[in-house]
């Protein structure tokens, strides 16, 4: 819980304070210490629903709200307990994003609760029940169903009331548009191919009076006939000349005018990014240019400076390259939308956030971030920056549907979620995060503590002993013990799971007694008996005894040494048989029980034996003595056997008689290819412990 203890104490007393006299809203119940959970009840008009299209009007509702983990920054869960009608209800929650956005006031969102139930305000959007609103739209004249001011201290007069519907109804209505317009207009002169009539005859020359001429030539008498004809000539040469540089000159008029017009429109073509347009016209001015040979010279070089110095200009030949210039840098158009999208998803990102949305808001950030990730150093944010509104934005999405999951006792899905909100902060180095991470680390072995005691508690009702154990002691594992507030559950958690240790233990040790598995059993059985104290202490194991228990371990322990004895002295083993024994009676020495009959009785027996396994151990030490040394023994007796011909040899204890243990010897001697049988009685005085003959 990101508030105090203290502030949560403050604003239950401002609730308590404020409703303590509503005739419309009452505290039913709360839940914490101070309260972390409120059960409100409303006594106004609304409706539970619809029957056959007709409203059912109630006038008491109820409505729990819990404040989950984060809050106030994060919205209480607000759950209808009673029907409500209405499209900001559901069955599973209530819709007060936009409200506590604005507001964060507890006592004020209770108010917000009591006005939405009675229609003094509804969502036209985004509603959680299409039918209620299409019911509310359809009826508007019937709304609202309640006008009182439910959380008024005192009564607002008719003349207060008039007064401000009077100034509501007068205010303007504004609404801001933005227009951008933009618009470009040419008109570009056709011009023929070759000169009009008029632009290309030659100017008429100068003609002289013919009456004029008539007396000049009267005058200066009569020429002759071959220089009249060399005048007429030279005049029409004259003629012709002068018309033809009229025509060029008229030409050359023409092109540069044409390509002067052009060039006023290649300025408008850029302007609009339409470079592929204007390159073509200004290789049309420049062809147009190289027909001018004669006028305006220095006009001309001057245009073709101005095309070559645009065409060569950095901005155009990106231009023509699709690319267009942005904060200093050109880039593709498709870049400049990828740059528009990262922008767009961006303020998505924030208004989702701002809502409280905090899931759909890490689903911008991520394509933002993936799309920033492509744009690499053209990107409008750096990507580690995106990164980390991605990360904010997983982080309280995690934990504000743990902390929803948690008020519907989903207890899986929440530790689920905090456990994902861990991993995201194990990667967050912010430093004003240390406060969030501990209090999902807490989160996290709360839930982990509770989840895990609840399927114990599944598995104790099935007499599932040892899953019911292991969930106990998985629960006990998580939690922080020294939370007073756990401190009675964590209790009543270990008495449950010595109960259950108890009972997997006692049961598991008595199948293993009757199916003979000794050491089990006693292994099993005594785990039991450690626990016995404390499952007793906790209500179990009502009619078992501790008693009752070292009983059926001893009994086991008498059976699994007797067991261990007989398939010793079976190989002859007599010395572990007579260890084996004497571990029987020192376990029935210690348990206390060697009174009993049954175990009196097993002791008896054990020591009794003890004593002949060791006397047939000594006979058996002392056998295998005499099989060691056999051939010197019996070259000592039969001085003229050969050692080497000596084989089989067979030794048998035959009686004790006095402190003399006798033994017969016998053994097979090779000679002259025949076998023959050598026998003799050997013994060993006790008394003095030597061996030799026996007569």
């Amino acid at each position: 819980m990101a508030v105090s203890s203290s502030q949560l104490a403050n604003e239950y007393e401002e609730i308590r304070r404020r409703f303590a006299a509503s005739p419309y809203i009452q505290i039913a119940a709360t839940t914490g210490t101070p309260p972390e959970s409120y059960e409100i009840v409303y006594h106004v008009k609304g409706i539970s629903g619809l029957t056959d299209g007709r409203p059912v009007t109630v006038d008491n509702h109820r409505v729990n709200i819990v404040l989950p983990f984060g809050y106030p920054h994060f919205p209480p869960n607000c759950k209808p307990l009673t029907p409500i009608f209405h499209p900001d209800f559901d069955p599973d929650a209530i819709c007060i994003a936009d409200f506590w956005n604005s507001s964060r006031s507890l006592p004020d969102l209770i108010v917000h609760i009591a006005r939405l139930i009675s229609y003094q305000t509804y969502s036209r959007q985004d509603v959680f029940n299409r039918e209620a609103l299409d019911w509310a739209t359809a009826n508007g004249d019937l709304l609202p169903l309640d006008p009182a001011d439910f959380g008024a201290l005192t009564p607002v007069s008719a003349a207060e009331e008039e007064e401000l519907r009077l100034e509501i109804s007068e205010m303007p209505e504004t609404v801001s548009e933005e227009f951008l317009q933009a618009a470009a207009s040419g008109e570009e002169e056709e011009i023929a191919a070759g000169p009009g009539a008029d632009e290309g005859r030659p100017p008429a020359p100068p003609q002289a009076d013919r009456s004029r001429r008539g007396a000049e030539r009267r005058a200066a008498g009569a020429g002759s006939g071959k220089a009249r004809k060399i005048l007429a000539v030279a005049a029409g040469v004259v003629l012709l000349l002068v018309g033809i540089a009229a025509g060029l000159l008229l030409l050359d008029l023409h092109h540069f005018g044409a390509a002067q017009r052009q060039w006023g429109g290649v300025a408008s073509l850029v302007s609009e990014n339409r470079f592929a347009e204007a390159d073509q016209q200004m290789q049309e001015i420049l062809a147009r240019l190289g027909k001018v040979r004669f006028l305006k010279k220095t006009e001309k070089q001057a245009l073709r400076e101005e095309v070559g110095r645009l065409s060569g200009a950095e901005e155009f030949q990106a231009g023509l390259q699709g690319k267009i210039l942005i904060n200093g840098r050109y880039i593709t158009a498709q870049q400049q939308q990828e740059i528009t999208a990262v922008n767009e998803l961006l303020g998505k990102g924030r208004e989702l956030a701002d809502a409280g949305r905090w899931r759909e808001a890490a689903e911008a950030y991520d394509k933002a971030a993936t799309k920033t990730a492509a744009l690499k150093d053209l990107a409008p944010v750096p990507a580690d920056q995106v990164g980390a509104l991605l990360n904010r934005s997983r982080l309280q999405a995690e934990i504000q549907e743990g902390n929803t999951f948690r008020a519907g006792q989903k207890w899986e899905e929440a530790l689920k979620s905090f456990r994902e909100a861990q991993k995201i902060l194990a990667v967050m180095k912010d430093e004003d995060l240390a406060a969030t991470r501990s209090e999902v680390q807490a989160m996290i072995s709360e839930l982990g503590f509770t989840a895990n005691a609840e399927h114990g508690d599944r598995f104790h009702a099935a007499q599932q002993w040892s899953q019911a154990a292991a969930s106990y002691e998985a629960a006990l594992q998580v939690v922080d013990k020294s939370r007073g507030d756990l401190a009675q559950a964590i209790k009543k958690i270990e008495g449950l799971r010595d109960v259950a240790g108890f009972n997997a233990f006692h049961e598991t040790g008595l199948k293993d007694f009757q199916e003979g598995r000794w050491d089990a059993a006693i292994r099993n059985l005594g785990k039991s008996e450690g626990l016995l104290a404390g499952a007793r202490a906790a209500g179990g194991a009502p009619d078992i005894t501790p008693q009752a228990i070292k009983r059926k371990i001893l009994s086991a322990t008498v059976k699994r040494d007797e067991a261990a004895v007989a398939a010793y002295v079976t190989g002859e083993k007599y010395d572990q048989a007579g260890k084996s024994l004497q571990s029987l009676v020192a376990a029935i020495d210690r348990s206390g029980l060697a009174a009993e009959k049954e175990f009196a009785a097993a002791r008896s027996s054990a020591v009794e034996r003890i004593r002949a396994y060791q006397f047939q151990h000594e006979i058996q030490q002392k056998i295998n003595y005499l099989l060691g040394r056999y051939e010197a023994i019996f070259k000592d007796f039969f001085p003229s056997a050969a050692r080497s011909a000596l084989s089989d040899p067979k030794i048998t204890y035959v009686k004790q008689q006095g402190s003399l243990l006798i033994f017969n010897m016998q053994c097979q001697e090779e000679n002259r290819q025949q076998r023959f049988t050598l026998e003799m009685n050997y013994q060993y005085d006790t008394a003095s412990g030597q061996w030799g003959p026996h007569p």
